[in-house]
């Protein structure tokens, strides 16, 4: 897992594909349309979304294998919990045409980050991940995450 702010992309990637998605993500505003937005057909692409935050119980504990998640908002402050996978008790198991896991909650987060405008993560096949997360009260988020195909990167 990587996380900093967008401007620091640069210090940690370098290949075309990262630079097609953090320049896609640098341009986005907060009223960019919501949906599937192809960057580079099923390699590279966005998904724009706006929901409410809320509680950990309404949320679920996942993981990728096929993409890497760079995940930014545009507008409101999400929480997102990090796990290592290693260790973690499969709720559900892995389907490949969702690329998901989902896993049964351990109690506590490796990490809680606070995604807010201007700052981004990077989450790993490695890393399980809890997104959508209130901090404090629900809250309305509008969000983008680019799915690079890790093998374009590895």
């Amino acid at each position: 897992m990587i996380f900093d702010q967008l401007s620091e992309w640069p210090r940690y990637f370098s290949s075309a594909p990262w630079r097609l998605a953090f320049e896609y993500v640098l341009a986005l505003k907060a009223d960019a349309t919501d949906g599937r937005h192809a960057l580079q057909g099923d390699d590279i692409y966005a998904m724009v979304m706006a929901y409410e935050t809320g509680p950990a119980e309404q949320s679920v504990l996942e993981a990728h294998r096929t993409y890497i998640d760079i995940q930014a908002t545009l507008q409101g402050t999400e929480r997102l919990d990090w796990f290592a996978l290693a260790g973690l008790q499969v709720q559900t198991a892995y389907d490949a045409k969702a690329d998901a896991a989902f896993f049964v909650h351990p109690g506590l987060a490796g990490a809680s980050l606070l995604l807010r405008p201007g700052l981004f993560t990077v989450l790993y096949p490695a890393d399980a991940h809890i997104p959508k997360l209130a901090s404090g009260a629900p809250a309305p988020v509008k969000k983008v995450v680019v799915k690079v195909r890790a093998a374009l990167v590895q």
